[in-house]
């Protein structure tokens, strides 16, 4: 499945998605999400076998590069999210 979630990590539909997610689904950063890029000890990015990325352009559009290159935090493209969502059968989004 693949989450998409929308929300900063403190934002109560970000625990909500940390509650349900599975190993074997895949986390989309997008929008104000990305600021988990500024904590490395967000639940999210410790989690078994779930992948966790963040949208590129949202990084970017926050000042937040050098915080993502620095944690060496997975960014995608927007073809790639394109991708993601054909790749996914389940999509989930978290507003």
């Amino acid at each position: 499945m693949l989450h998409i979630v929308n929300k900063p990590p403190e934002h109560s539909a970000a625990h909500q998605m940390l509650a349900v997610v599975s190993p074997g689904d895949t986390v989309l950063l997008i929008e104000d999400a990305v600021q988990a890029v500024l904590h490395d000890a967000w639940q999210g990015w410790r989690m078994e076998g779930v992948e966790v990325l963040a949208l590129h352009d949202d990084v970017v559009a926050r000042g937040l590069s050098g915080y993502a290159s620095a944690s060496d935090k997975p960014l995608v493209d927007m073809p790639m999210f394109v991708s993601l969502t054909e790749q996914h059968p389940q999509i989930l989004t978290w507003y």
